[in-house]
């Protein structure tokens, strides 16, 4: 009789015995859960994220700066000057550096004309060239600008004038006031600065020419 008194309480125990084997797992398995991999978003250097969420602005690449000649297209060539200078035959018109201006007979003054063309000439006898769009030489220290201008050449260049008179430089005039050039040919003179040949044709002027030609050859 005791013992069918406890079978209630035995019948629970049993139950509960039997209900806990269900919930728990297989004895020596183990249960487990990898955790999911998570990748962190790649950014290009281009897309760097900057602290506080803003992108920071790429740095400004420099600006080439244009050089003088570029600035300003074609450099300006520099200005033609005739002046006036003293040298053994007077007063001489001479050019920015000081060298005898000279004159040609043969030339043509109205309209001015050059016919110093040949390559033997030009070799000796150099135009006072103008750069392209200069429309006459500038007028220095005792020249009258309106006696200047200019005279385009059958070679399409452009040779500076004092009173009609296409200027020439003298090969062989080395030094500022040489003036050995002088009537060489008879045809070829010095020019003063009011457009006219220099006053070369006196004796004194001749013997200090000699003179010149002389010093020259025995340097």
């Amino acid at each position: 009789m005791g013992m069918f008194k406890n079978l209630p309480t035995m019948a629970w125990v049993i139950g509960s015995t039997v209900a806990l084997a269900a919930l728990s797992p297989v004895v020596g398995q183990a249960v487990t859960t990898s955790p999911a991999t998570v990748q962190a978003p790649s950014a290009s250097p281009a897309e760097t994220i900057a602290p506080g969420g803003q992108t920071p602005t790429p740095p400004a690449q420099p600006t080439p700066q244009s050089s003088p000649t570029e600035a300003g297209g074609v450099p300006t060539a520099q200005a033609v000057v005739v002046q006036q200078a003293t040298t053994k035959l007077g007063a001489t018109a001479v050019d920015g550096d000081g060298h005898t201006l000279y004159l040609s007979v043969l030339d043509g003054t109205n309209p001015p004309k050059s016919v110093c063309l040949s390559g033997q000439c030009l070799q000796a006898w150099k135009p006072l060239y103008l750069p392209d769009g200069e429309a006459k030489p500038t007028a220095g220290k005792g020249v009258d600008p309106a006696l200047l201008g200019s005279l385009k050449r059958a070679d399409g260049t452009w040779q500076a004038t004092l009173g009609g008179w296409p200027l020439y430089r003298f090969d062989k005039d080395q030094a500022p006031g040489d003036v050995l050039g002088e009537g060489l040919k008879g045809t070829w003179h010095a020019i003063a600065p009011d457009g006219k040949k220099a006053k070369g044709n006196s004796p004194d002027v001749q013997s200090a020419v000699a003179q010149q030609e002389r010093q020259t050859s025995s340097r």
